[in-house]
């Protein structure tokens, strides 16, 4: 399975850490509380997860690694893209 869209990256309180808001309900879409992915942030490589994070949305987190190669950074819109990793969502939802 693989979902794409357009998010803000968003700042983790005053941390110097970062995510974006993923606009789906991951557990209707693959069965899980937490997705295994590999991303895509415009056009730079990430392997991750999408979790909630004592939030009521799912994200995924943007590390500064990803950030400055993008030459992005807190407020920026990134296009996302997501596709599972193998085994990691139920047959029905692929």
């Amino acid at each position: 399975m693989e979902i794409e869209f357009d998010a803000t990256i968003v700042q983790n309180g005053d941390m110097d850490a970062a995510y974006v808001e993923v606009p789906y309900d991951i557990k209707e879409l693959t069965g899980k509380g937490r997705w295994l992915v590999d991303a895509l942030f415009d056009d730079v490589p990430y392997s991750g997860q999408v979790v909630r994070m004592k939030t009521p949305f799912y994200l995924i987190g943007l590390n500064k690694k990803v950030r400055s190669q993008l030459g992005k950074t807190f407020g920026d819109e990134v296009h996302v893209r997501l596709k599972g990793r193998a085994g990691t969502t139920k047959q029905s939802a692929q």
